[in-house]
């Protein structure tokens, strides 16, 4: 089951739009101070513009924090067929996976062998996650790398400002501004599995030193590696900024940027994976839409699909005052963000030899004969609102520049945000074999979830001589929940829940400068940070009402080192990661059979990470990281469904490993640059053994794969077409069969185990080319 579409929803929702973009209307006007005010820029020529969005002070959030960063350059290098995972290659400690073997479509990723549920996206610092599921969907924003100026990541908790729900990794997307100049560009690329991808974008350039606006629009399609997993993506960015200056340019105010990201999905549906018998002899079948006529032949339902579509208006103010007094120099910041996101669609399922009871119709009574059971076409629904607003104010205060002296600075900063969800989940009935009285599009549950969560948080940050720094940021956070109406089983599940969470975080650096080597440059720090996380809807209403899971916990300590020459950097983190109260699958069921997730008393992830960075030539770079790590559930108890006796078996398994954990994550790529603008890299990525549930159980695993990606780009000019971009990229170089995901469900028959389960398969050696043409 997709988590994008829950299994609840609602009667019919009053949207109280709250009047969103009032918020960012909010601003400081400049106004001098001791004879001085220096407004955003000193000079007001045409400049290149960056990132925009809530531009949190991250101090030493790179530094005290194992963090990485992929910028502009790279993330164009990643483009390959536009899927979100290309991206992905060379973060450490990141594993990626999707349902339709190629990337393309719906994906998912794992840092710390922690799912994305636990995974804090924001995107110009506002929430991308699902308010519910918790899950970050990136199927929803196709090709998105081509509208990003650089990602942040940061493993662990991190910091308050780079996600408020963080709960094992953070993930900041800055999306792009307009460019200075005025450009067009073009991008076409074709590749295996029928798979195009076309993208054109433009920008106004810089107007009047005032107004600048760009706008691009994706198309990707692809039949996918696996049968009939066909995807059809569509997606649309606009950005303009406005800088608010007076009529003689000799005063900035700030500036305002607006937003708008629109995506649009169909994708067939691949959820079921392939069962472990067919590994070998049918690697690409898909049992989605599959059912029997009369005669027992086999059929395909031809619209088994996912179809979304979702919008994201976003409106910013900011600006940034420098002034002076006597002994300090003051750096003051005031960032302010409001949201909306408009998300709408459904999945669509062939339902076979299904009770009419199932879905609260009576049976059919006929002349001499009552149906009880009838083949039917279902369509799930989403329709949701996610809006609310985001402040930063930062104060930043420095010793003056004197020469040859060192500065002490000392910063704060308070931010929070307001956010509410409002959701709809409903199921109808679009066609039945046997339909009797039943209309088209017959509803047969709804439901609702409405989630109101509020942030506010305070950091304090001090350094000494430039080489001492400390670090200390308190976030509470509160969370109003309720739910309400049936499930798609007809079940009531009404619950209402109040959460109020306190995250501390604390952390510090010290660097130090060779005394004989000006290019070595050294570092440790260390973190300790505290998160809660409340249960998904999921979590919530299969659970019976006896057995409600709880807010887990998180205690995260960090302790790294860094070190730097004008060849070599190294950056080494140890973390430990200890969890009160993490949810888990154990096998446990509610009384409809439903899974359950369950709260272990006592868990741990603890490893190392090594990230390095070697170039001894112009022409040659080589990067290599590694995480090397213990996942372990401690005291785990084991439900088996026993269908003997109708009744679960316990086993009592004490330490355990943490399913979908791998011991082993590592990446090496070597890039080359034999001549000017022409660029080889070859990827190569090594994933260990990983548990299909938390049994460690070795007849049940995903078995350790290395793939190798070869891309090739090359760039030149012309008087006709200023730049010109060819690419090739051939992917899973040597062609590895491998599984990048699973599930599996044990029972009991006959007093033996036996099991159902099935593989997510990756495609094979796949080729991809294209040109970029910019003018």
């Amino acid at each position: 089951m997709k988590k994008k579409f829950h299994k609840s929803t609602k009667n019919s929702i009053k949207w109280s739009l709250i009047p969103f973009w009032a918020f960012a209307l909010m601003g400081l006007q400049s106004q001098p101070l001791n004879g001085q005010t220096i407004g955003d820029n000193d000079s007001l020529h045409p400049i290149q513009l960056k990132g925009v969005g809530i531009t949190w002070t991250r101090p030493g959030g790179e530094e005290i924090f194992s963090s990485s960063v992929v910028n502009r350059e790279e993330i164009k290098k990643s483009q390959g067929n536009g899927s979100i995972n290309n991206l992905f290659d060379q973060i450490p400690s990141m594993i990626t996976t999707s349902d339709a073997g190629t990337g393309i479509g719906y994906t998912y990723m794992r840092i710390r062998g922690i799912d994305q549920t636990r995974i804090n996206v924001t995107v110009n610092g506002i929430a991308l996650n699902d308010a519910e599921s918790q899950g970050s969907w990136f199927v929803n924003l196709p090709d998105f790398g081509t509208h990003v100026d650089n990602l942040q990541i940061q493993r662990g908790v991190g910091t308050s400002n780079n996600g408020a729900a963080a709960f094992g990794a953070t993930m900041n997307f800055s999306t792009l501004t307009a460019n200075a100049d005025p450009f067009l560009e073009i991008t076409s690329s074709a590749g295996s599995f029928y798979t195009f991808r076309n993208t054109v974008s433009a920008s106004t350039g810089l107007i009047k030193n005032r107004l600048s606006a760009a706008v691009s629009y994706s198309n990707i399609q692809s039949k996918g590696y696996i049968d009939r997993a066909s995807a059809n993506l569509n997606s649309l960015f606009f950005t303009t900024d406005y800088r608010l200056l007076s009529k003689d340019l000799s005063r900035d105010y700030g500036k305002l940027t607006f937003n708008l990201i629109y995506g649009n999905e169909k994708t067939g549906l691949a959820w079921n994976g392939v069962p472990s018998d067919s590994l070998k002899t049918n690697r690409t079948y898909n049992s989605c839409g599959e059912y029997y006529d009369a005669n027992g032949n086999v059929h395909y339902y031809d619209n088994e699909t996912d179809n979304y579509q979702q919008t994201h208006y976003q409106l910013f103010y900011s600006t940034n005052k420098k002034y002076y007094t006597e002994k300090l120099e003051h750096n003051f910041k005031i960032d302010v963000g409001s949201h909306l996101t408009r998300g709408l669609g459904y999945y669509e399922n062939y339902k076979s030899n299904k009770s009419f009871e199932d879905y609260g119709l009576p049976m059919l009574v006929l002349e001499h004969d009552t149906l009880t059971q009838t083949d039917l076409i279902v369509r799930k629904y989403l329709d949701n609102y996610f809006y609310g607003a985001t402040f930063n104010i930062e104060h930043r205060m420095t010793e003056p520049s004197r020469e040859g002296a060192k500065r002490n600075s000392f910063s704060w900063s308070l931010g929070g945000a307001v956010n509410r969800y409002q959701g709809e989940h409903y199921g109808n009935i679009i066609w039945m074999q046997y339909a009797g009285n039943t209309p088209i599009n017959h509803r047969w549950y709804e439901g609702i979830g409405d989630k109101t969560q509020l942030n506010i948080f305070g950091t304090a940050s001090y350094s000494l001589d430039e080489n001492i720094y400390a670090y200390l940021d308190l976030q509470y956070r509160r969370i109003n929940y309720l739910i309400d109406g049936s499930d798609d089983n007809l079940t009531n599940i009404f619950q209402d829940y109040i959460w109020n969470f306190f995250n501390p975080k604390l952390g510090f650096h010290y660097s130090w400068k060779g005394k004989q080597n000006e290019h070595l440059n050294q570092s440790v720090y260390g973190s300790f940070a505290m998160a809660n996380r409340e249960p998904t809807r999921a979590d919530l209403i299969d659970s019976p009402n006896e057995k409600k899971p709880v807010p887990e916990t998180l205690y995260d300590l960090e302790l790294g080192y860094r070190l730097k020459t004008k060849t070599f950097a190294l950056n080494s983190n140890l973390y430990f990661m200890y969890y009160k109260d993490q949810l888990i699958l154990t096998g446990e069921i509610n009384d409809v059979g439903a899974a359950i997730m369950t709260n272990v008393p006592q868990s741990y992830r603890t490893g190392i990470e090594i990230i390095s960075t070697y170039k001894p030539v112009s022409f040659f770079q080589w990067k290599i990281n590694g995480t090397f790590s213990l996942n372990k559930i401690l005291n785990y108890t084991e439900y088996v469904d026993n269908w003997d006796t109708w009744s679960q078996e316990q086993n009592q398994l004490e330490t355990t490993d943490i399913s979908f954990s791998p011991s082993i994550v590592a990446a090496n790529e070597f890039v080359f640059t034999p001549l000017k603008h022409f660029n080889i890299g070859l990827v190569t990525k090594f994933v260990s053994k990983q548990y299909l549930d938390n049994s460690s159980d070795d007849h049940y695993i995903l078995k350790p794969y290395s793939t190798t990606n070869l891309n090739l780009s090359y760039e030149f000019h012309t008087k006709i077409i200023p730049e010109i971009g060819l690419f090739f990229n051939i992917n899973n170089l040597f062609n590895a069969q491998y599984e990048s995901n699973a599930w599996l469900y044990k029972y009991y028959e006959g007093g033996i185990e036996k099991f159902m389960d099935g593989y997510y398969t990756q495609a094979g050696i796949n080729f991809l080319g294209g040109i970029r043409l910019k003018f």
